[in-house]
């Protein structure tokens, strides 16, 4: 079975706050819950470490990704007044907050949304090859959406 890069990519994106595995036997992305009790994600998880073998667990992409993603689309901005400016309030504390009131500031959020899915993708796509996963993407979903990173 393959998984659906954009599906895997997606749930990368919620890596941070929620955990996810890939069911290699299904090509499945499950993903838990917000909503589920306690003891619905205690026999969730103890169901997946019964059949371990069939999961691999995501990782964690946004705590590991996330400002490099954000330096990559600062350098991507063509205008070199909004680069620089992306640029400068990614250094110190606080940068990821600064740098998504900027984002919304200067009307990025759609370029930004788009670059993140694509970036995303990218590292699906990397995950899967390293973890020899098949995957299968929808190459319509990605027309319009330019790689620079």
């Amino acid at each position: 079975m393959k998984v659906d890069l954009n599906e895997l990519a997606a749930a990368m994106a919620q890596s941070d706050v929620r955990q996810g595995y890939v069911d290699i036997a299904r090509g499945k992305v499950i993903l838990m819950q917000d909503n589920m009790g306690e003891e619905d994600a205690l026999d969730h998880a103890f169901d997946i470490e019964e059949d371990w073998e069939h999961y691999l667990p995501l990782p964690n992409v946004i705590d590991e990704c996330e400002h490099e993603m954000m330096q990559a689309f600062a350098a991507s901005r063509e205008r070199e007044d909004v680069r620089e400016r992306l640029e400068d309030i990614l250094a110190g504390a606080g940068a990821a907050a600064r740098f998504h009131r900027q984002v919304r500031h200067l009307l990025l959020q759609p370029a930004w949304e788009a670059y993140k899915r694509a970036y995303l993708r990218e590292v699906a796509r990397d995950w899967c090859e390293e973890n020899h996963i098949a995957y299968e993407a929808d190459e319509a979903a990605q027309q319009g959406e330019t790689k620079k990173f």
